[in-house]
């Protein structure tokens, strides 16, 4: 039988080697795993004082739907009147909201990043977060467009970090009414063509989130459902809307001053499609909002579904090709215990399987990145994040803030500029985080902005582009001369990161090299270093 060994605990199933790490798991790496599936959620202290997702979309309701109007009304009265001097005020103003907001949309992006990498370089339950960055990715809001890149990370929090320990039918069905997904996946935009709100307005169907559902987020491409079940599973979902759904809805100016709050999640009765519905040769004859969600229900219970599930993980765990006995008995553990997703990983950490075979994954370039911090105990910006702050138009100087823009600076904000324009403590802190996200993005893989709503590709052929090696061969090299000095000997700490499986190569190679900084840079950038 293959030993539990430490090091597979640490690197494959953790986030590299920090020291506490290799004290906690050298006893008994199985039971180390094991003990982190059976924590209830604590909200990191990273994350205290940032905005959920109804805050945020409030916010969004707030620069679109209240203050770009307003003005853009009071400009057209005082040009109609013609106080020119009036009006040239007012598009200033309108230039400066403009530049502010999505400044801020920008920071915001900054801080969730920082803060998230933070909680993953510093905590005690790495397992936990491999575990939340897995059912991020597979339920995954990208920040692709600019509703979601403000709602990406604190969907994150909401609907990912609190159920990854829970069942999956209920992270499924948190994840379809989050008005982040909502957004991303234009449901919130979705009214049935026979509803009350639908054959007034002329308004319709969207089907992207229910196809979705069906193909990434359930049974999978090959899970046996008909376009005609995604048309039924997208109607079961309609008057599923985040409050107001957007500015051209024809009864924003009816309903947004009604006392409804802005930004969360709402269930319109007029906008859902009435009667029954049939997915799968199941019939929902639920009223309302219940038709949908026992269609999620029953989506998460399916045994198409179950097998998705486990075939993923098994692979993002243990191969690119695991093996099929280890995916069905994490399957039939799932639909034998109501899609516990605690259950199905203890399965996985409970088989001779996932000890076996080290070194066939090669870590993805935002997990490399946080191993070689987790190694150095050296959190980004110091581990000092501010917390997030809502945008105020007037009270948010959007050029005191630009330093967010230094991993992309798509529209120019900063084009020109050095470091030494930003001298504060904040932006100086903010810079790091932003070239910190440049050199993961620089690498082939931008955190929080996978590609799609398939995510990221999770086979090790996907990562191993010469170029994306070279950078993290840069990468770990600076990291090493940047914090080598508060470090041990450099042959001390590749006991720590390899324990037993340091091979006598690399062994030989951090031994004979000329400095600590470079020895350890070699660690850090071997081969051994980037697989698990």
């Amino acid at each position: 039988m293959t030993r539990s060994n430490p090091t597979i605990a640490i690197r494959r199933f953790g986030i590299g080697p920090a020291s506490a790490d290799r004290d906690a798991a050298e006893s008994n790496p199985k039971g180390w795993l094991l003990s982190q599936l059976e924590t209830t959620y604590d909200k990191p202290k990273e994350f205290k004082g940032f905005m959920s997702v109804a805050e945020l979309r409030a916010v969004h309701h707030y620069r679109y739907g209240e203050l770009n109007p307003q003005l853009r009304r009071d400009r057209r009265k005082a040009a109609q009147a013609g106080e020119d001097d009036r009006a040239a005020d007012l598009s200033a103003d309108i230039q400066e909201m403009l530049g502010g907001y999505v400044t801020w949309v920008r920071e915001n992006f900054m801080l969730e990043f920082g803060a998230r990498t933070n909680v993953a370089v510093t905590t005690p339950m790495p397992f936990q977060e491999r575990l939340v960055r897995f059912w991020a990715n597979h339920l995954v809001v990208p920040g692709l467009k600019q509703s979601a890149n403000l709602l990406a990370g604190a969907y994150e929090r909401e609907v990912i970090r609190p159920h990854v320990n829970g069942r999956f039918s209920d992270m499924l069905t948190a994840c379809v009414k989050n008005p982040a997904m909502q957004v991303f996946l234009d449901n919130y935009i979705s009214v049935g063509p026979n509803s009350k709100y639908g054959k007034k307005y002329g308004k319709g169907l969207n089907e992207n989130l229910g196809r979705e559902i069906l193909e990434l987020h359930t049974m999978g491409v090959d899970g046996g459902y008909t376009q005609q079940d995604v048309i039924e599973l997208s109607l079961g979902i309609t008057g599923w809307t985040t409050w107001p759904s957007a500015p051209e809805d024809p009864e924003w100016a009816d309903v947004s001053s009604d006392g409804i709050d802005s930004g969360a999640f709402r269930f319109f009765a007029d906008r859902h499609e009435p009667g029954p519905r049939t997915m799968l040769g199941v019939k929902y004859d639920q009223p309302g909002i219940e038709q949908g969600e026992a269609m999620l229900q029953d989506l998460a219970r399916r045994p198409e579904t179950a097998h998705f599930l486990a075939l993923k993980m098994a692979r993002h765990f243990v191969s690119d090709t695991p093996p099929e006995a280890l995916v069905k008995r994490m399957a039939e553990t799932y639909l034998a215990n109501d899609t516990d997703l605690a259950a199905m990983t203890r399965v996985l950490i409970d088989s001779e399987e996932a000890w076996g075979n080290y070194g066939s994954k090669l870590e993805q370039p935002e997990l490399y990145v946080i191993s070689v911090l987790r190694a150095l105990n050296a959190p980004v910006a110091g581990g000092k994040v501010p917390p997030q702050t809502p945008y105020k138009f007037g009270n948010y100087d959007f050029r005191k803030h630009a330093w967010a823009y230094l991993y992309d600076d798509e529209y120019g904000i900063v084009r020109g500029k050095t470091e030494k324009d930003f001298p504060s403590d904040y932006a100086q802190n903010g810079i790091e985080i932003a070239a910190l996200y440049r050199d993961i993005q620089g690498m082939g893989q931008g955190p929080l902005k996978a590609p799609g709503p398939q995510g990221w590709y999770d086979r090790s052929d996907d990562w191993n582009g010469a170029d994306s090696l070279i950078k993290r061969v840069d990468f770990a090299m600076a990291m090493a001369n940047q914090h080598a000095a508060n470090m041990k000997d450099p042959r001390l700490f590749a006991r720590m990161v390899f324990g037993d499986e340091l091979s006598e190569t690399l062994q030989r190679t951090v031994s004979g090299a000329a400095t600590k900084e470079q020895g350890i840079g070699l660690a850090l950038s071997s081969p051994q270093f980037q697989r698990r």
